[in-house]
């Protein structure tokens, strides 16, 4: 009995052939938006949790809360509040420790091509540089190298919009009466990423030597532990605030924490965007919910003919029910086959986007799990069914002989 129901509702189907095609197209759509934005999440997920992951050990001090904005971002503290060596002696003294680094921040009077003007300076070491700046742009050269000196890495605005002539890598710029070689030049940030487009970043020794200061706005340090990592910084925290008398003068922030915070605004992001995408799934149900009251209507009296011979209330609603759950679910396998191409599209156009805007250098890769092609063909099912079945039990109630005489 199933297969003589499918049977015609694929006969169905074909006579109102291009109707069909156009409510599965509906369906194609809705399930090829919801396919490509789960695999894009799902990338960025992962490009994320690998790009962190490997400085799990890290633990940045901050001033004023600014743990995770601070990282990878400039110079100056927000506060105008710094670190003292008593501080980073209280933290070389903890247990667990592996390494302890600095950022120093300050401002120096620089001239460039007769224009003076006065800039926000940062001095780190060269290991620590590279690695708060290794997921940023550079837009020509490179990074510093252990031992050089007299050399520096600038911002692209810094490079191109504060003084009269952009300044190459090469380029030579007077800080403080001393002259320093421009290494690498980094690429401009977009989406508000604007923290190192203002940057002069050279070594802590170079730092030290031109401004006389010792002002530490940053403190890197790593673990031995890794599981260690969150009392640890715990412990920083209170010692600090202890040493300045204040409850909220430092913030210590482990790399998990970041690797949560980000991974939650993802989901957040990813969940949204899906409700949108779900937007298009609720025109294509309704879309299917008109064909099949069309259909109901264009075929009254070969309903009230099959209820005349015989046919039960539950045949014609299976048979309408079939009809709308074949629709959707063909139009979900095309939309998840779509989906795929869909979603290295959004990450080409999401790839050549962020490198105009200069944004950061890990690769994204579109991830389609089985979770989500599981969920996008019952959720196209769902659609057919619940879309089926007001005009299915519509078509079950007519009376045989009204629908007969129905011209």
């Amino acid at each position: 009995m199933l297969r003589d129901h499918v049977k015609l509702a694929f006969k169905n189907l074909r006579h109102r052939l291009s109707r069909s095609l156009l409510t599965l197209l509906g369906i194609a759509i809705g399930i090829m938006a919801i396919i490509s934005l789960l695999a894009l999440g799902e990338g960025m997920q992962q490009a994320v949790t690998g790009e962190l992951s490997s400085l799990s050990d890290v633990i940045i001090v901050s001033t004023g809360g600014g743990g995770f904005s601070s990282f990878g971002g400039g110079g100056s503290t927000s506060t105008g509040e710094y670190f003292t060596q008593r501080d980073i002696a209280g933290i070389e003294r903890l247990q667990g420790i592996k390494e302890v680094s600095t950022q120093l921040s300050g401002f120096g009077l620089a001239e460039y091509n007769g224009k003076t003007t006065v800039l926000s300076l940062t001095g780190m070491e060269v290991s620590v540089m590279k690695l708060q700046y290794a997921s940023q742009n550079l837009e020509a050269g490179g990074f510093l190298n252990e031992g050089e000196q007299n050399k520096i890495m600038i911002g692209n605005s810094i490079a191109h919009d504060t003084f009269d002539a952009d300044i190459s890598v090469g380029g030579r710029i007077k800080i403080n009466g001393e002259k320093f070689f421009v290494s690498g030049i980094f690429g401009k940030q977009g989406f508000g990423g604007t923290s190192s487009d203002s940057i002069v970043l050279m070594n802590s020794r170079d730092f030290q030597k031109l401004t006389g200061q010792s002002n530490i706005s940053l403190i890197y340090l790593r673990v031995y532990n890794v599981n260690d990592a969150e009392s640890i910084a715990t412990t920083i925290q209170t010692t600090i605030n202890g040493n300045h008398g204040k409850k909220d003068f430092a913030t210590a922030t482990t790399m998990t924490s970041i690797l949560k915070t980000v991974q939650n605004i993802i989901g957040i992001l990813q969940l949204v965007l899906v409700g949108i995408a779900s937007i298009a799934l609720v025109v294509a149900s309704i879309g299917i919910m008109n064909t099949m009251l069309t259909s109901v209507m264009e075929r009254t009296r070969e309903i009230g003919i099959m209820k005349a011979i015989g046919a039960t209330t539950r045949d014609i609603m299976s048979i309408f029910i079939i009809e709308g759950v074949l629709m959707s679910g063909v139009g979900g396998i095309i939309g998840i086959i779509l989906g795929v191409f869909g979603s290295q599209a959004l990450t080409l156009i999401l790839g050549s986007f962020m490198s105009m805007g200069g944004g950061s250098s890990f690769q994204l890769v579109p991830i389609i799990t089985i979770t989500s092609v599981v969920l996008a063909i019952a959720v196209s099912l769902i659609v057919g069914v619940l879309s089926s079945l007001y005009p299915a039990w519509r078509a079950a109630r007519m009376s045989p002989i009204e629908a007969v005489r129905y011209e």
